[in-house]
């Protein structure tokens, strides 16, 4: 279980790191003008695209923590 939850924690925060660097995040808002010309409204809503390959980057760096960190178990267990 402890294995599980710092593989998941280093995934969030490796993964969270590399989205904000590298992937260049686009806001889906936009502006609704009443053809009065007096009010605007902004719809906001969720980038679904940057929330799916954020959580595939996650969810990457994650298992590959995790099955590292199982591959550096049995290689010292193998030394002892």
């Amino acid at each position: 279980m402890k294995k599980f939850l710092l593989s998941l924690l280093v995934g969030v925060i490796i993964g969270g790191i590399i989205c904000y660097v590298f992937m260049d995040y686009e806001t889906s808002n936009y502006v609704i003008q009443d053809f009065n010309g007096q009010e605007e409204k902004e719809i906001k809503e969720w980038d679904f695209m940057y929330i799916t390959q954020a959580g595939f980057i996650i969810l990457a760096i994650t298992l590959l923590f995790y099955f590292s960190w199982g591959v550096m178990e049995k290689r010292m267990d193998k030394d002892r």
